[in-house]
């Protein structure tokens, strides 16, 4: 039997303390919250500043980075994760 590989991550949410939020979900670990910096989504996914707009467009361009990221990092759902530029 085949299980699937797929992966699905939500729309990023900008928090107020300087961090993308966003979830994703994976079969066999289900939903597992994520966290970007604002840091790292200037220096590594390439935001020119941390406007909403810069931000959500670097999230965007960057999924399949992120995709990978989640991948490597979910683990049995529980505290917020924090991606690092090492895991991009």
């Amino acid at each position: 039997m085949n299980t699937p590989s797929c992966t699905d991550v939500t729309l990023p949410i900008l928090s107020d303390n300087a961090t993308v939020w966003f979830s994703a979900y994976g079969f066999g670990w289900g939903y597992q919250a994520f966290a970007l910096p604002v840091e790292t989504v200037c220096g590594q996914l390439g935001a020119r500043n941390e406007s909403d707009h810069q931000l959500k467009l670097a999230f965007e361009l960057n999924r399949p980075r992120i995709l990978r990221a989640v991948q490597s990092r979910a683990t049995v759902p529980g505290a917020r994760i924090t991606l690092s530029p090492a895991d991009l």
